[in-house]
């Protein structure tokens, strides 16, 4: 059972990302809380995605300390996909 539960959350991870990006022109925030539940999904399932989080957040500065800030409000399972993706843990960039 464990040998389909990886796969399927990274296809059910994939699918919400997507579906959430093309939602995220709607007036509603829904697109992109699909979007963060699936980059939950994604983030908790592989380490590449994990560590292309950090360093888009390492790049993107202003943007993570908006998710630092936004951290308090938000539910269990996003909390923790905002602190796995803290660019706090990376090596420093060459």
């Amino acid at each position: 059972m464990k040998i389909l539960k990886r796969p399927v959350k990274l296809a059910v991870g994939w699918l919400f990302f997507l579906i959430g990006l093309i939602l995220t022109p709607l007036p509603l925030p829904l697109g992109q809380m699909i979007a963060l539940i699936g980059l939950s999904l994604l983030v908790s399932e592989s380490y590449v995605i994990c560590m292309f989080a950090r360093k888009l957040r390492r790049n993107f500065p202003f943007a993570s300390r908006m998710m630092d800030r936004v951290k308090p409000y938000m539910p269990g399972f996003l909390r923790s996909t905002i602190e796995d993706t803290d660019p706090k843990h990376l090596r420093p960039a060459v």
